[in-house]
């Protein structure tokens, strides 16, 4: 839809369901916004030296002698004295001879603004808190739609809209703005290598005077889309864009461990050369012990392992396939001899994909003790790499997060100071089963294919685990 933001275009992320659109409620005329463009453009203009001023001032007792200020930085009081006149148009401090008096309330906003000029800086949850008391606390229930009863109203912010990846996308995927450089903005930054634009670059392209760059960054900020942050260079700043600092963690973590292809697929050695491998050697051991019941001995192996496919696959394998056809109830063992069960017909008239799709869906094929529920939890995991050909599995791995177990899923969280999108932690024991089933469970449905490359285990989802899961 026009100007709808498509944050889904610089990640592989989850795919989520499109909902209907939802009209902003943010209007900036419903607080004294004008005051907070004046004030954002008065501290874009600052040099280091007026931010020294600045912070002293903000640091300094309510009435302190300019002497004093200029003394503590090491310049004159004619030196300082146009940046104090400068900070007197905005109602932070009165002149009153050779001394000031700071506003209180004024100085409350200041002491939020002033953190931008910090070397280590983020423009995270703390900044956006800071951000939202800037506005009476009547309007945002209303640009928000939370409840007004509410006890903490930025915790109700971030349940709504923030609290986990998939819930903020699902916000972005709504979010449309009148303006169209507003989505078109947002977009760039996505878009950009290392998620971050410079302010002059967004007022170039997009013919912005500084006060409407100013004020369009606000909108952007108020729909916890992009924000700003300041580098500096030399003895000024310079302003970038880019979005919220837990959001863009997440993000470049994405990037990160986004699984390259392999490109030299020659080279890949396949464990089985067809997809539906083991549902052909499934089929082959069950046509066999159908018309004669076959022995579970080393002769009776040696029989199995003639019917099927290419080399004779090892006796491990053999074993996993015959267990496999004992789980499904396709056949039973009756006194030492492989037989077929009476459901076996029925399984051998259905067409490749139906027989694949019985593996796949029938609830006795589990591995070890997990839960049905845990195991498709698990293997969205390959949603990361559903269209990317064979990768390493080891570079796969890095980027698995998917909740299942006792994991949640990523959540956005207080952690010291700060907050982040907290990622799942995994066991040893976890690690082997998410393994397991990209290498047993979906392979053994023809849904990944699985090989080594130069020794290094690789896999890729097959066609028909695609359509299964596209």
């Amino acid at each position: 839809m026009k100007n709808q933001l498509d944050w889904s275009a610089g990640a592989n992320t989850t795919m989520i369901e499109l909902t209907q659109v939802k009209k902003n409620k943010i209007t900036l005329t419903d607080y004294n916004y004008r005051r907070d463009i004046e004030n954002r453009l008065l501290l874009a203009s600052f040099n280091t030296s007026e931010v020294a001023v600045l912070e002293e001032i903000l640091y300094s007792p309510i009435k302190v002698l300019i002497r004093k200020i200029a003394k503590n930085i090491d310049k004159t009081e004619e030196e300082i004295l146009p940046t104090l006149e400068k900070l007197a148009q905005t109602g932070l401090l009165t002149i009153e001879g050779d001394s000031i008096t700071v506003d209180k309330e004024t100085r409350k906003y200041f002491e939020t603004e002033i953190e931008k000029f910090e070397p280590d800086f983020c423009p995270g949850m703390e900044f956006l808190q800071n951000t939202l008391k800037k506005v009476p606390i009547h309007v945002l229930p209303i640009w928000y739609a939370i409840p007004r009863t509410s006890n903490n109203i930025f915790e109700s912010l971030v349940e709504k809209y923030l609290l986990t990846p998939q819930i903020f996308q699902r916000y972005l995927l709504e979010l449309t703005f009148g303006d169209p450089a507003l989505s078109a903005i947002a977009q760039d930054v996505l878009r950009s290598p290392d998620l971050t634009l410079t302010a002059s670059d967004v007022m170039k392209k997009y013919g912005l005077s500084r006060e409407k760059f100013e004020e369009n960054m606000l909108i952007l900020e108020l729909h916890f889309v992009c924000c700003l942050t300041l580098q500096q260079s030399g003895d000024s700043w310079e302003e970038k864009v880019t979005p919220f600092h837990e959001w863009r963690q997440y993000l470049t973590f994405l990037k990160t461990t986004t699984t390259q292809p392999i490109i030299d697929v020659a080279k890949i050695e396949r464990y089985r050369s067809h997809d539906f491998a083991f549902i052909e050697d499934m089929t082959a051991i069950l046509q066999l012990v159908k018309k004669q019941p076959t022995p579970l001995n080393p002769k009776g192996y040696a029989d199995i392992a003639a019917r099927l496919q290419e080399i004779p696959p090892s006796p491990q394998y053999i074993d996993q396939v015959v267990t496999k056809l004992q789980l499904l109830k396709l056949a039973e063992v009756v006194e030492g001899k492989l037989h077929a069960a009476q459901p076996a017909s029925e399984w051998l008239e259905m067409r490749v994909e139906n027989r694949a799709l019985y593996l796949y869906r029938d609830p006795l094929n589990k591995l070890q003790s997990y839960s049905e529920k845990v195991m498709r939890d698990a293997e969205k995991a390959v949603l990361r790499i559903l269209h990317t050909g064979w990768v390493f599995y080891d570079e796969f791995d890095k980027g698995v997060i998917v909740p299942f177990g006792d994991h949640p899923a990523a959540t956005l969280k207080k952690c010291g100071k700060g907050w982040k999108y907290a990622l799942p932690e995994y066991t040893p024991d976890e690690r082997a089963f998410i393994h397991a089933i990209v290498f047993e469970w979906l392979f053994e449905a023809g849904i990944t294919a699985i090989g080594t490359y130069q020794g290094r285990q690789c896999f890729a989802v097959t066609p028909f685990g695609q359509s299964l899961f596209g």
